[in-house]
């Protein structure tokens, strides 16, 4: 099995909570690891995300230099919007609900059109393997007719 790891950087301009990190971190630059493995069964490389891991910076009076959280793709790829636009929801430590909704003008087309293109961009991946084999099937079948 072929695993590989890339790192980028986050950076936040507010304090952020995302859920398996136990308290809000402060505003700053986050390094974000994703390992991945290969798929074996395809002509075309391609990989699988096994995790998405936060690092986070040592809490006062720990031994520990640095913590390593794993948090989840989707929660961290909106992150930054939420980030950049604090009007919109934002995540709030409370009892039974994990995201207040402040007053928002957008009209249910809006919110429609920015949840589909956020679900392309996270999807775009699959979306792009779906096609391909549904391209394949079609010339497959054109190509046994004649």
């Amino acid at each position: 099995m072929t695993m590989r790891t890339t790192s980028r950087t986050v950076t936040f301009i507010h304090p952020f909570n995302l859920s398996g990190i136990d308290k809000e971190q402060p505003a700053g630059t986050y390094t974000v690891e994703t390992d991945e493995e290969l798929l074996q069964a395809l002509s075309l490389p391609a990989y699988k995300r096994i995790s998405t891991l936060i690092r986070l910076p040592a809490r006062p009076r720990s031994t520990m230099v640095t913590q390593i959280v794993e948090i989840n793709p989707q929660e961290l790829a909106a992150a930054p919007t939420r980030d950049a636009q604090p009007d919109e929801t934002i995540p709030q430590l409370m009892r039974g609900a994990s995201v207040v909704r402040r007053k928002n003008k957008a009209s249910r087309m809006e919110i429609i059109r920015e949840g589909w293109q956020h679900w392309v961009t996270l999807n775009a991946n699959d979306l792009t393997w779906t096609a391909l084999v549904f391209g394949g099937v079609l010339l497959t079948s054109w190509l046994m007719r004649g």
